[in-house]
């Protein structure tokens, strides 16, 4: 009986195994993936720490073997190995230390200028050439200490008071120190002090560099008044949304004439008993400051204010070498310098003329005692909208005894004590492509607060078709000083030395006021930025109004003017000038 039972129960058993054989399968098949699973991720794990001990051990050996070498170094009095360095290409060659205390970017530009018009009132109907070819040197050294050296190979396009190109050589060459000794409460970053060769902290457009500026040229009243790079000394500093930089400066790389010879132009009034006298050099100085504040300064939007000043003490300067200063407006070319057109200028307002013919004799007589000039800037933007304008005015102050006894000698010396000439800019731009001018505005640039290149959407190399901006501008100069000027100016010489000559009315009518001339031009222009470090230009500049001046290089001994021609009496020329631009 129990045989039977044993039996009837390992019959049941075996069905009840083959019943439950699949599940006790399928969890033992659980159970050893599981198992898998950990054994792979300790596996991993052991990975992880072998190549983790691998690199620790190289870097040790690596720590091992520069301790060695420096060492060794120490030991035959040998330098250490140099530490490793970040190099890039972008732009430029940059190359910096690990530790960012030293750096230097090599870069430059090339800008390739053309153009022409249809009315060439005394400069070229069409004209192509070289602006600017640039190489440079910037960076940083032992974390505290910038500096920079620029070189142009290239002679600018427009002419000087002589007709004479200026050439290329040194634009920006200085060295400069920001240290936390020279740090400030409230200021962003510590102060910083500049010596050597660069824009004066004057006027937001003229310190624009031009590789952003939003038209070819500068506005006629920035390139008038406002003074260019010069050798000086200035202090610095900036906080989150202004700029504030002040100096004093002499001799400028770009003057005409550096190192006039000794009695160079000739003189008068010389003390018979001082033993020495001015030479007619360079040897001016001036005093230069700039200030700015940005209330509104976000990505989007920005709202700029600014002010700069500058006294100007000419010494034995002349308008030999002094030209810009001395010689007010003869550097404008109508805002298409590759033209060469110019058409205003003012006589020598130091009465140191070189001798022209016809006249007896030049003289440096110091008719200048010192020359004041003052700016105020504002730019705004809002989205791809962005407004510029600016107002500059200069103040001439000369002695009347020195300017009779220029007369005296033969010297054209028109006007009187105290003169001022004035002119003002204001334009618009809009991009097409959606770019933001607030997002390229930087009030830590040392030159002073302005504007970098603008961050490019789709650039041409992503499949864009980069930046494209559309550009208006309205400018005006006005350089007479005087109760006589235009046409009526030049009918009354007509009249006292053609049709009744009478030299005595024709020397007060030509020296009762200083006649530089007026003009005012409206200019149209393009900008496309394909890619950072590319940009194209094309500005169609038309003169509303074109008054002559009456000046002493323009003059021939009848008083009738040369260089400039007769006043423009109705001339309204359109210029058209294009620009293609490389930089690094």
């Amino acid at each position: 009986m129990n045989l039977v039972r044993w039996k009837k129960g390992v019959a049941a058993g075996g069905l009840v195994a083959i019943f439950f054989a699949p599940a006790a399968n399928a969890a033992s098949s659980d159970a050893i993936e599981a198992r898998l699973r950990a054994l792979e991720a300790e596996i991993s794990k052991l990975r992880r720490e072998a190549r983790q001990a691998k690199a620790d051990a190289q870097q040790a050996a690596h720590a091992a073997q520069s301790s060695a070498a420096k060492a060794e170094a120490a030991q035959v009095g040998a330098p250490p190995p140099p530490p490793p360095v970040f190099v890039s290409f972008r732009n430029g060659l940059f190359v910096e230390s690990a530790d960012k205390a030293y750096n230097f970017k090599i870069g430059g530009r090339m800008q390739f200028d053309g153009g022409g018009t249809a009315q060439p009132l005394n400069g070229w109907s069409d004209q192509a050439g070289v602006r600017q070819v640039r190489l440079e040197v910037e960076g940083k050294a032992a974390q505290y200490w910038f500096y920079k050296l620029q070189y142009d190979f290239a002679g600018s396009q427009y002419g000087t008071p002589f007709n004479a190109p200026v050439q290329g050589g040194i634009r920006d060459f200085y060295l400069g120190v920001q240290h936390p000794i020279l740090a400030l409460p409230f200021t962003k970053d510590p102060a910083f002090i500049h010596i050597g060769s660069y824009f004066e902290p004057f006027s937001l457009e003229f310190t624009a560099s031009s590789r952003f500026r939003d038209f070819i040229e500068r506005a006629m009243a920035v390139e008038a008044i406002a003074p260019s790079r010069h050798l000086g000394a200035a202090i610095g500093a900036y906080g989150d949304n202004w700029s504030a930089k002040g100096g004093v400066f002499s001799t400028s790389f770009e003057d005409l004439n550096t190192n006039p010879a000794v009695g160079t132009p000739p003189f008068i009034g010389i003390p018979a008993r001082a033993g020495w006298f001015p030479t007619g050099g360079g040897q001016y100085f001036e005093f230069t400051g700039r200030m700015t504040y940005a209330p509104i300064m976000t990505q989007h939007d920005l709202l700029h204010v600014g002010v700069s000043g500058r006294f100007h003490q000419p010494n034995s300067a002349t308008g030999l070498s002094d030209d810009r200063v001395l010689r007010i407006g003869n550097r404008i070319r109508s805002e298409a310098y590759i033209l060469n057109q110019g058409l205003l200028g003012t006589p020598d307002l130091s009465c140191g003329a070189v001798a022209l013919p016809g006249w007896t004799a030049a003289a440096a007589a110091h008719c200048v005692n010192n020359v004041e000039s003052f700016g105020v800037e504002l730019s705004a933007a809002h989205g791809p909208f962005s407004l510029q304008a600016e107002y500059l005015g200069q103040q001439v102050n000369r002695n009347s005894t020195n300017i009779a006894l220029a007369r005296l000698a033969g010297v054209f010396a028109p006007g009187g004590a105290s003169h001022y000439f004035s002119g003002f800019y204001v334009y618009g731009q809009w991009y097409l492509t959606g770019e933001e001018r607030a997002a390229a505005y930087d009030v830590t640039n040392k030159i002073g607060a302005n504007f970098n290149q603008i961050a490019i959407k789709n650039p041409v190399s992503t499949g864009g078709f980069g930046a494209v901006g559309l550009a208006a501008r309205y400018s005006a100069l006005n350089l007479n000083s005087g109760p006589y000027s235009g046409s009526g100016l030049y009918n009354m010489l007509a009249y006292t030395t053609l049709i009744a000559p009478n030299p005595f009315a024709a020397s007060y009518i030509a020296n009762a006021g200083v006649v530089g001339g007026r003009q005012q031009n409206v200019t149209l222009g393009i900008n496309w930025y394909p890619e950072n470090g590319f940009h194209f230009q094309f500005n169609w500049v038309h003169v509303l109004q074109a008054s002559a001046p009456l000046n002493d290089y323009a003059l021939f001994a009848t008083g009738v003017p040369a260089r400039q021609g007769p006043y423009f009496n109705g001339a309204h020329p359109d210029l058209f000038e294009a620009r293609a631009q490389v930089y690094w």
